[in-house]
């Protein structure tokens, strides 16, 4: 290998490492951002008047007024074990994001209390729930630009998802997320509260689908590359899903090409975007909503 070889593979080592660098950092800087969010959007409109958007925030509600304990401790508490089956079973890659995300959701929900914002704020439920589900909603799109989550619901959800059989994502966190506002209602002997905690919730969902790329939503993935190799084995065994390579012929140049055709969830999207970044910044992304997935991983076709 002669030495001008070597330059342009050094150049090229160090243009790739200032790349990760510069996208770590932009990780961090939304992980922090959306844990501000979500910490405002729970304080000062959502614990105030008892509401919730689930998760591990809806557990720390109850917590909250029952026994006076912390928001920000009770988030801790309930997502460590989450953590150490997650960093066992996901891995570190997966959980570090989501572990540095959740510890500052926890500091900032006990910094940011909304005695402490401002004074407090005369609002009714619709108001709150609405204001409240925006904030929170921009928090988690944040968040999920990172490639992370808040923990809670969406950890927990991803957990059993990989250890059991069940085909969805969506589904088993719908359900967590229904045990959740159900017990607000219980405890609280208030159902308007489990109404307008589903309407803050629902709001949430919908800024997510706005600013991100849709939380219940599958996404069909179209890729041109030139490391198709790569690409399909990350997807497999990063991201867990199948993926289709098609052979093509480019129409201006008349070249050989090969398409990757795959399926996946919305918390995916973000992290199929760093694995193309990561081996072919050049590639061609097609994306597209899928309105139903039924197979493997997906959907049950018997419902």
């Amino acid at each position: 290998m002669n030495k001008e070889t070597k330059n342009i593979i050094n150049d090229k080592k160090q243009r790739l490492n200032k790349s990760r660098i510069y996208y770590m950092i932009l990780d961090i800087i939304y992980i922090i951002l959306g844990a501000l969010f979500i910490s405002i959007g729970i304080n000062l409109f959502l614990l105030p008047h008892k509401m919730t958007t689930g998760g591990a925030s809806g557990i720390a509600t109850i917590v909250y007024y029952i026994f006076n304990l912390s928001m920000g401790v009770t988030i801790m508490l309930v997502n460590i074990p989450l953590f150490l089956i997650s960093i066992k079973k996901l891995g570190w890659r997966f959980s570090i994001k989501t572990i540095l995300s959740t510890i500052l959701l926890s500091i900032f929900v006990d910094i940011f209390t909304f005695d402490s914002l401002v004074s407090k704020i005369n609002t009714d439920l619709f108001t709150s729930c609405l204001f409240g589900g925006i904030i929170v909603g921009i928090g988690l799109s944040l968040t999920f630009k990172a490639g992370a989550s808040s923990g809670g619901s969406d950890l927990l959800a991803q957990i059993i998802y990989n250890l059991t059989s069940l085909q969805s994502v969506s589904q088993i966190l719908l359900v967590i997320e229904t045990v959740i506002i159900s017990a607000v209602i219980i405890v609280f002997k208030d159902i308007n509260l489990g109404f307008y905690s589903i309407i803050a919730m629902y709001i949430s969902t919908k800024v997510i689908d706005i600013l991100f790329e849709g939380i219940y939503y599958t996404r069909e993935v179209k890729i041109i590359s030139k490391n198709s190799n790569k690409i399909v084995e990350e997807i497999l065994y990063d991201l867990r899903r199948g993926a289709t390579i098609l052979k093509g012929i480019g129409a201006h140049s008349n070249t050989d090409i090969d398409v990757i055709t795959c399926v996946i969830t919305r918390p995916q999207i973000s992290k199929l975007k760093n694995i193309i970044r990561r081996n072919d910044k050049d590639a061609l992304i097609y994306i597209s909503t899928v309105n139903e997935a039924i197979g493997e991983g997906f959907k049950n076709i018997n419902g």
